[in-house]
């Protein structure tokens, strides 16, 4: 089996681990649920709206976001490398939040520009654009606000060792990636920083084998690696000023009568207004069989919630609470009013 990376980056077989050691898996493992006939209720996965971790004014018409690229010293071999390094993850950064951002509601579908500055001061500091730097970067587009990727460093190291297993001789070998990305955010219009922020993570790639694991083989190349690590650094920027999508598990109800797994089926299918009608159906006499009509009643939350209505989800929420107290309402009352809350912001 194998996984496609962003971009045709990668090619990786499952035998090889790919890990973060902030402990995010970032390779994601689809696991199918499967339940018993015993079990009453099912599992599906939706997505939902996670505010951003920096809030940043909405008052704003265009972005442009920038990649900071450094020179290496000419004629020095390793200085040119790391810095071949570096600008490829910078680009691919700039790259993957702009396609981030385009997709948050903040952007509402809006393409942000995207540059490449080419950086000569060589402070130790990481110096902010002049307010004349800025405004020449967003003047061709006519923006008023411009995410920079000011510094980008990513530094590989390969381990690669021999071992006897009991019964053969196996082959190890790994290659990491040290990440450091620092973001700043301008205000054009009111020339100020709205927004510093520093990514650091370290990602490993690594397999054991019966033959000698090569860089650029069973493992990525340092370029490969490189240009993953700027996706990566990209990636958790745009979750920190921009609000995104995620995945969240939601349960519901489809024993109890007839309708009730006929239902189940048009969920599967993906037919939630076919799916209303028979819970609608189940309730139209709650006092006759209170359990199922709050089952019927906690399933139409979940189908409003589906369609976007979260307030009306919590009118049946409340109705299903009424008709017979289930231990998942009080659960999915304070998801569903966090919703409410997020929503709110936009």
């Amino acid at each position: 089996m194998q996984m496609s990376f962003p971009h045709g980056m990668l090619n990786a077989t499952l035998a090889t681990i790919f890990r973060s050691k902030k402990g995010r898996l970032l390779i994601l493992l689809f696991v199918i649920l499967t339940f018993t006939s015993c079990v009453e209720y099912k599992i599906i996965s939706i997505q939902t709206l996670k505010p951003a971790e920096i809030g940043i004014s909405k008052d704003f018409s265009k972005a442009v976001a920038v990649a900071s690229i450094y020179r290496g010293i000419e004629g020095v071999e390793e200085s040119l490398a790391q810095a071949a390094i570096d600008s490829t993850a910078a680009v691919e950064a700039i790259l993957t939040l702009a396609e981030s951002l385009a997709d948050s509601p903040m952007m509402n579908g809006i393409a942000i520009p995207t540059r490449v500055y080419v950086r000569d001061d060589a402070s130790k500091y990481i110096l902010p654009f002049t307010w004349e730097t800025v405004e020449g970067l967003v003047i061709e587009d006519d923006a008023d606000m411009l995410i920079s990727l000011e510094y980008m460093k990513v530094k590989p190291s390969v381990d690669s060792h021999s071992f006897w297993d009991g019964y053969a001789k196996m082959y190890y070998g790994a290659i990491s990636t040290s990440i450091y990305g620092y973001w700043r955010v301008y205000d054009v219009t009111n020339q100020s920083v709205v927004a510093n922020y520093l990514y650091r993570d370290t990602l490993i790639w690594d397999q054991t084998d019966y033959v000698k694991v090569n860089v650029g083989e069973q493992i990525p190349g340092f370029f490969t690696a490189a240009k993953y690590s700027g996706y990566v650094t990209g990636i958790e920027f745009a979750k920190q000023i921009a609000p995104s999508w995620m995945d969240e598990q939601r349960v519901y109800y489809h024993r109890g009568s007839g309708d009730m797994k006929k239902a189940a089926i048009s969920v599967q299918n993906n037919e939630w207004l076919n799916a209303a009608q028979l819970w609608q159906k189940i309730i139209q006499n709650p006092k006759s069989n209170p359990v199922l009509s709050a089952k019927a009643a906690f399933n139409m939350a979940l189908a409003n919630e589906m369609n976007g209505k979260f307030d009306v989800a919590l009118d049946w929420l409340d109705k299903s609470q009424e008709y017979y107290p289930l231990s998942g309402q009080s659960w999915y009352k304070r998801i569903l009013e966090l919703r409410v809350k997020v929503m709110e912001k936009f």
